[in-house]
C-alpha cells in the first residue's frame, strides 16, 4: 500500500491527466452513440438520474480527486514522521557553517556548526570545525569545550582530537599546554600520526628552549623522517648549540666544564665535525678558560679541513705556547696567502707573542685583502698604543660603522707617552 501511495504521490499530474482523458473519451463516445443509455441511482426516497456519459465523467473525476487528496495527505504525514528531515536540515547547516569557516566568518561558522552538531550524522566534524572557529576568535575555553564534546560524540578518535587540540594550542602560543597534550599522544608509537606528534613536540621544545628533551627526540625524528634533511640539520644544530650554551651556566667553572663535556658527549660523531658546532664548543671552552683544549680541538679539524670561523677563533685562543701557535698559523698562510681571516688571526697571535711590528703588518695585510670592522679595530687599537693617534683615529672611524663584534682582550705595548 505504501508503495502505491509513493507512486501516486510522485505522479499526481499524470493521474489527473488520465482521469480527464478518460472523461473526455466517455463524452466523445456518448456524442457518437445516441443509444449510450442512462444511469439511475436510488438513495432512500431520492432518485438520481443522468446520462451514462455524464455519470461516467463525474465518477472518474471523483476518483481522480480522491486519489490526489489521499496522496497529498500521505505526503504530509510522511513529512511529519520523517526521521531524516532533521538530519537533512543539520547537513545543510553544517555545509553553510563550513562555507562560513572557509570565508573567515568565524562567528557565523561557529553558530551554524554548533547548532547542527547533535542532529548531524557526523557530529565529530561539527565539533572540530566549531573548535577551529572559536579558536580563530581567541575563545580558548569554548574551543576546548567543543573538543571535549567531539571526544564524547564518537569513540576511537582520541588521536585525531588530541592532534587538533595540540595544533590549535600551538597556534595560540600555549607551549606548555600543547606539550602536555602531545605527551598524552606520544605513547601511541604505532599510530600513523606518531611522526606528526614528535615533529610538533620538537617544534614546541624549540619554543621552550628545552634543548635536553629536544636532543632526546633526535633518534626518533631521524628514524621517522619527519623533517627534510636540511630541516633536520638546522634543528639539530639549534638543539646542540642550545645544549652547549646551557652547559656553561653552572654555579662554578669546574662544574660548567664538566657539564660542557657531558653536553658535547651527547652530540653525534657526525655532528661533531660540523664547523658551526665546533666553533660553539670551542667558544664555550675559551669562556671557561680551557684555551688549551679549545686549541687542540681547532687544530684537529684544521689539519683535515678548513673553516674561516674556526681560524678566527684560533686567533682568540690564549694557548700554552704562543710561539707554536703562531708557527701553526704561518704554516697555513703558505697555502692561503691572501686569506683575510687568517691574516687577522696571525695579527692577534702576534700580539700574544708581543711582536708589535709583525702584528701591524698582518693587520694591514688583512685589511688590504678584505676590509672588516675587526681588522680596523685591531689596527686602530695597536696604533693608539704605539702613539700614532691620527692613524689610529682614522682606523677607528672606518671601523666604527662596520663594528659588529667585541675585540678580545689581548696584550698591548705601552703607550708612547708612558714609555
Amino acid at each position: 500500500m505504501a508503495t502505491f501511495f509513493r507512486w501516486i504521490t510522485l505522479k499526481p499530474s499524470t493521474l489527473l491527466f488520465l482521469v480527464i482523458g478518460s472523461a473526455l473519451t466517455v463524452w466523445a463516445a456518448s456524442v457518437l452513440d445516441d443509444n449510450a443509455g442512462y444511469l439511475l441511482v436510488r438513495f432512500g426516497n431520492k432518485i438520481f438520474e443522468s446520462s451514462l456519459s455524464i455519470s461516467a465523467f463525474f465518477l472518474l473525476l471523483s476518483i481522480g480527486l480522491i486519489i490526489i487528496v489521499v496522496s497529498n495527505v500521505y505526503r504530509f504525514f510522511e513529512w511529519i514522521f520523517d526521521g531524516k528531515r532533521g538530519q537533512r536540515s543539520a547537513s545543510k547547516k553544517t555545509t553553510e557553517g563550513l562555507v562560513a569557516l572557509a570565508e573567515g566568518n568565524w562567528s557565523n561558522a561557529e553558530k551554524l556548526l554548533q547548532k547542527s552538531a547533535k542532529k548531524n550524522e557526523t557530529p565529530l566534524v561539527n565539533y572540530i570545525t566549531a573548535a577551529q572557529a572559536a579558536h580563530e576568535q581567541g575563545e580558548d575555553d569554548r574551543r576546548d569545550d567543543y573538543l571535549r564534546q567531539a571526544h564524547q560524540s564518537i569513540k576511537g578518535v582520541d588521536i585525531a582530537i588530541g592532534l587538533t587540540k595540540a595544533r590549535l594550542q600551538f597556534e595560540s602560543g600555549q607551549w606548555e599546554q600543547c606539550l602536555a597534550t602531545l605527551m598524552m599522544l606520544k605513547d601511541e608509537k604505532r599510530s600513523p600520526s606518531y611522526g606528526y606528534v614528535i615533529k610538533m613536540m620538537a617544534e614546541v621544545y624549540v619554543e621552550l628552549n628545552d634543548w635536553e628533551h629536544l636532543v632526546e627526540l633526535f633518534p626518533d625524528i631521524k628514524k621517522r623522517k619527519v623533517f627534510t634533511q636540511d630541516e633536520f640539520l638546522a634543528i639539530s644544530l639549534q638543539g646542540y648549540q642550545g645544549l652547549l650554551k646551557r652547559a656553561v651556566r653552572g654555579i662554578s667553572e669546574s662544574a660548567e666544564l664538566e657539564q660542557l663535556h657531558l653536553a658535547w658527549d651527547k652530540v653525534t660523531k657526525k655532528m661533531r665535525q660540523t664547523p658551526l658546532l665546533l666553533k660553539e664548543y670551542c667558544t664555550c671552552l675559551i669562556a671557561l678558560n680551557a684555551d688549551a683544549e679549545a686549541e687542540n680541538v681547532i687544530l684537529r679539524f684544521l689539519r683535515k679541513d678548513w673553516d674561516d670561523g674556526l681560524v678566527a677563533l684560533y686567533g682568540m685562543v690564549n694557548g700554552d705556547d704562543p710561539a707554536q701557535q703562531l708557527l701553526n698559523a704561518e704554516t697555513w698562510l703558505q697555502q692561503r696567502p691572501n686569506n683575510a681571516m687568517l691574516l687577522l688571526s696571525l695579527g692577534r697571535i702576534s700580539l700574544l707573542n708581543k711582536d708589535w711590528g709583525k702584528a701591524r703588518t698582518y693587520f694591514e695585510s688583512s685589511l688590504r685583502s678584505r676590509q672588516s670592522a675587526a681588522g680596523f679595530g685591531e689596527l686602530g687599537r695597536l696604533l693608539s698604543h704605539l702613539g700614532e693617534h691620527e692613524n689610529s683615529n682614522e682606523c677607528f672611524q672606518k671601523g666604527l660603522a662596520m663594528i659588529s663584534e667585541r675585540l678580545p682582550d689581548l696584550p698591548m705595548p705601552e703607550t708612547a707617552q708612558d714609555a
